[in-house]
């Protein structure tokens, strides 16, 4: 299947879409190099910057979202691909205040992954806060097959958008603003559905979903659904399923919108009827009119605020979502919600609506375009910068020599980048000892030097968890120094054990999952354990925690992989060729470690 497209270059769309809008509004500046749509922050407005993004193709979101009173800025990434670090810290330096950031992410590792880094990246370098809230709203794919990785961010990001913005527009903090957008996030539900995949810009023939058959929870990337439905059912009995699904409460696997005691019928509901870009505003106000009928016939559910417009696409896909929104202040007695949510903005993309009663009673500024980012190491943490030198040509040693095993072994499990990507990460470090990096006198702007350079060299997946992890160290180095007041293992273990439990809120993996924190996760624990607890020195503490990483990484043999590309192989049948060979990145960890226990204990 492949429909006729004005624009064939997947590329020049997007610099076309942001320039329109830009177009349109005056207050709006297009950064086309890193495509990143935005409004000049006036310092007088005191606020929190908010940003959003992704992959492009579901417009209007996320830059149609952008205006006083929404986002500050939205990053767009090529059609359906995440906007890289880059691209990501750019949004950053524009907006930024000294209030700080909220970043408003759909739940896509990739997403979840480059905004983590960007956000622990920026906090690390400038010291202005910034927090993430990640959108989960899809209920189609039942708990049991998502737990690892959480539900879809969908449709229901843009009610946050909302909120969020009108609350920051009305000067609240950054964890008053956090906590209402992530409140929202938690208590809001949407599933999709589709007649058929949507057309890529650019793209060749695709696979059709068949004729007479229907896709429901179909993602917005031209995801599976959860279930294919054929013959397909009519609309009444498709907007019943999908209604069952969101307001089945005691529903194990799909049961996620709750209502905290209080009955359906008596709480404040805010509904969403999105088009998912492919149908007729003919065909999708009587989708929504069908919604409505069966909310009251079946639940006795009237909503209290109605939106029924083209809100979240997926390109052009025949399909619509449907998204419901629990804000019953008893709920959530801090904020009136819908008051936030009535707030009044200007810009075409936000379809307002008419307000209607609630269930009890139904018995231009100025503007500025400077970047905002200053330097902001708080410590000047003296140290050995030989030493440091050392560590650093240990690392690379020790990942030059491990590289070729590495490789092959991710090469059986996944796409075999796995040695040459940590060796370009341990190239990278090294290269600001070989450039005589006066930095490297300060540990905490070596650190950080290391850190940015790792994340470049490396890139991916890999290079977003080893660049959260490594910002996140620097950052608590800082504050850790403030009262520990010298380098020791104390200040190392301390810092890694707060750095590790930051990365673990950008991921889900943990021990036994085969991944690299299968190394870390020990590591980090038996050297905080040692240091602490057993009051053992550094080099007694690092021999304890190296050891608790390789036993970590050698135990992945026989593990069942749960993330990554690895995931998927054997799952055709057959003998599984990983049995017996251990997870290419916790043994990367363990040669990291391993050279940084050598050049602690022999430098030369």
């Amino acid at each position: 299947m492949k429909s006729k497209a004005f624009f064939s270059d997947p590329t020049r769309i997007v610099d076309h879409m942001c320039g329109s809008l830009a177009a349109q509004n005056p207050s709006l500046r297009y950064d086309d190099e890193n495509k990143v749509l935005f409004r000049p922050i006036d310092q007088n407005e005191k606020k929190v910057s908010l940003i959003s993004g992704g992959g492009s193709g579901h417009e209007p979101a996320h830059a149609g979202y952008v205006g006083k009173g929404m986002l500050d800025a939205a990053v767009c990434g090529k059609v359906f691909a995440s906007p890289n670090f880059d691209q990501i810290i750019s949004a950053f330096d524009r907006v930024a205040t000294p209030r700080g950031i909220l970043v408003i992410v759909k739940n896509y590792t990739g997403d979840k992954l480059n905004f983590g880094l960007a956000s622990e990246t920026y906090q690390a370098q400038t010291g202005i806060p910034t927090n993430i809230v990640t959108i989960a709203d899809d209920v189609s794919v039942p708990y049991s097959r998502g737990k690892l990785v959480g539900r879809r961010g969908l449709a229901g990001a843009v009610i946050v958008h909302k909120i969020a913005g009108a609350a920051a527009l009305r000067g609240l903090d950054l964890s008053q603003v956090s906590k209402i957008a992530q409140h929202v996030s938690d208590n809001m539900a949407t599933i999709g559905c589709s007649l058929d995949y949507a057309n890529l810009p650019g793209g060749h023939d695709q696979p059709s979903i068949p004729e007479n058959a229907i896709e429901l929870g179909m993602g917005i990337h031209n995801e599976p659904g959860a279930q294919r439905i054929s013959p397909q059912p009519t609309i009444e009995q498709l907007v019943g399923n999908m209604l069952k699904l969101l307001l089945t409460e005691s529903d194990p696997e799909h049961g996620f919108l709750k209502f905290q005691g209080i009955p359906q019928d008596q709480s404040e509901l805010v509904l969403m009827v999105n088009n998912l870009g492919g149908l007729s505003v003919l065909e999708l106000q009587a989708i929504a009119n069908v919604v409505l009928e069966d909310l009251k016939n079946q639940y006795n559910i009237v909503p209290i605020r109605i939106y029924v417009n083209t809100y979240l696409t997926a390109l052009d896909a025949p399909g619509f979502s449907i998204t419901l929104a629990n804000l019953t202040p008893k709920i959530f007695p801090d904020t009136n919600l819908l008051s936030l949510l009535d707030e009044p903005v200007k810009m075409a993309s936000w379809a307002t609506c008419h307000p209607l009663p609630n269930p009890a009673e139904r018995s231009n500024s100025p503007q500025h375009g400077e970047r905002a980012r200053s330097p902001a190491v708080k410590q000047n943490i003296a140290c050995d910068k030989i030493l440091f030198t050392a560590v650093l040509q240990k690392i690379l040693a020790q990942v030059t020599t491990d590289e070729p095993k590495l490789t092959e072994y991710d090469t059986l499990m996944g796409d075999g980048d796995c040695g040459t990507t940590l060796l370009a990460g341990a190239k990278a470090a090294f290269g600001i000892a070989e450039e005589n990096d006066e930095n490297l006198a300060n540990l905490a702007k070596g650190l950080m030097k290391i850190a940015s350079a790792v994340r470049s060299g490396m890139g991916g997946t890999s290079g977003a968890l080893y660049g959260i992890f490594l910002n996140s160290f620097v950052s608590a180095v800082q504050r850790n120094f403030e009262d520990i007041k010298e380098v020791n293992i104390q200040l190392f273990a301390k810092s890694a054990t707060q750095a590790l439990e930051t990365l673990k809120g950008y991921t889900n993996a943990r021990e036994n999952s085969r991944t690299l924190m299968d190394a870390l996760i020990p590591f980090v624990n038996e050297l905080s354990k040692a240091v602490f607890t057993d009051n053992a020195n550094s080099s007694e503490a690092l021999q304890k925690a190296v050891k608790a990483a390789s036993d970590g990484a050698e135990s992945t043999k026989w593990m069942v992989s749960s993330f990554g590309r690895s995931t998927y192989v054997g799952a055709g049948g057959g003998e599984d060729p990983t049995k017996g060979i251990p997870d290419p990145g916790a043994c990367g960890i363990v040669s990291i470690i391993t050279a940084i226990q050598s050049g602690l204990q022999s430098p030369k």
